[in-house]
């Protein structure tokens, strides 16, 4: 077994675990201890084979959980030609995750369900380990065994359903299907032990805005078995998260969506910030980037934004620690353990010994220096050990733009 030693960087669990020596052995993180209780020729293991990496003056975090990516790309709504390509593995690695869950969006026809699983089994050749969506834009949403429920029990990579509401181009369940919908996931989490979380997609255009609510006390369903994402997209959606998240259920706040992209939308950390004055607790928010969805677009002065994938988490949990609203380590639980928890993904999130071993080192600046999935190195100095083929030159992935943190 090989044994890798990240020696005497400063570690977040996402809990602050001061100076520490974090120890992979083989697949799995065997321990996070102090700086120094480690033998100078190898890790408590006593292992002479070690493998040492100096971390001195460098961040050692759990590999990043980004709940919303659309693996297949985004885009289509607008035509054929506004399809958005696959997202290749080394970018997903290269922003610092190392677990992901795939999304469907407006097109669910070329990219239906089998897309989707098809591209989250062949992401952790190389890159992340991936989960998927059923739903999407259409209700009802495609099924891959002719019924929702049975894909929810059968299909083990299906962690929940995602719908939209309050969006001009989807067809939206109403108040009677979302009910049953959330007893259906609450008899599917019990039955597979899965998350079966129902994650919505908040739009802007015209609805009652007590649907969710409403849908949430008629199931009876547990509350943390729904998430809101796009919190940020408008100030009226993020009145509706804000509701849903103070009753306990999850918030997902996007950095895609800011003001320097789409017109009316909330900037993240200032979204971050008015969630957490409006009683939604810390723990049960998350930051998913949205990246490589419908771009690019026009942006508000009439210009057309360049393509770039945006996958980029760490910019916002930057901005948020800069801005005071979070300390490191309540912003970095935002893109690890809460959503972790949230999809009921055990072992992800987190430096603990016994857990797979997904572990990121930063720069003092949170930029990537290397990363780690089941103890492979995937990324070495910010770049991927095994680039995915036909990659895209380094001005397309950069990926972060403008900082889109600020409030």
């Amino acid at each position: 077994m090989t044994v890798t030693v990240l020696r005497g960087g400063t570690v977040f669990t996402p809990q602050p675990a001061g100076t520490a020596d974090v120890v992979v052995g083989g697949r799995d993180l065997l321990a996070v201890t102090a700086a120094g209780d480690s033998p100078s020729g190898g890790p408590p293991t006593g292992s002479p084979d070690a493998v040492v990496h100096d971390c001195t003056g460098l961040l050692v975090v759990p590999g990043l959980v980004d709940g919303h990516l659309h693996i297949v790309g985004g885009g289509g709504g607008a035509g054929y030609h506004s399809r958005i390509p696959e997202l290749p593995a080394d970018v997903i690695v290269e922003a610092g995750t190392t677990t992901c869950v795939g999304m469907p969006g407006v097109d669910p026809v070329s990219k239906g369900p089998e897309a989707l699983l098809a591209r989250a089994y062949a992401l952790p050749v190389a890159g992340p380990r991936a989960w998927v969506m059923a739903g999407g834009f259409h209700w009802p949403p495609p099924t891959l065994t002719g019924s929702l429920l049975r894909d929810l029990y059968l299909l083990p990579h299906l962690v929940g359903v995602k719908v939209a509401l309050y969006e001009h181009k989807a067809t939206c369940p109403d108040l009677a299907e979302l009910t049953r919908l959330l007893r259906e996931l609450e008899w599917a989490a019990g039955a597979t032990g899965r998350a079966a979380l129902l994650h919505v997609h908040l739009g802007t255009a015209a609805g009652d805005p007590d649907l969710l609510p409403r849908a949430l006390d008629a199931s009876g369903a547990d509350p943390r078995r729904l998430q809101v994402t796009h919190a940020n997209y408008a100030p009226r959606t993020l009145d509706v998260a804000a509701r849903i998240g103070a009753a306990g259920s999850w918030v997902d706040v996007n950095p895609l969506i800011n003001p320097d992209r789409i017109a009316g939308a909330v900037a993240p950390v200032g979204a971050v910030a008015e969630l957490l004055d409006r009683g939604v607790p810390a723990d049960r928010l998350t930051l998913s980037s949205d990246g490589n969805a419908s771009v690019p677009r026009t942006l508000p002065d009439g210009t057309r934004e360049e393509f770039a994938y945006r996958v980029e988490l760490l910019p916002t949990v930057r901005a948020l620690v800069t801005t005071g609203t979070l300390d490191l380590s309540d912003a970095l639980a935002l893109v690890t353990r809460n959503p972790a928890t949230a999809l009921h993904l055990a072992g992800a999130g987190t430096l603990r010994p016994g857990v797979p071993a997904d572990v990121v080192v930063l720069d003092p600046e949170l930029r990537v220096r290397r990363v780690f999935r089941d103890g492979t190195e995937l990324v070495r100095d910010g770049r991927a050990v095994t680039p995915a083929p036909f990659r895209p030159s380094p001005g397309e992935i950069a990926g972060a733009g403008p900082d889109t943190g600020s409030r």
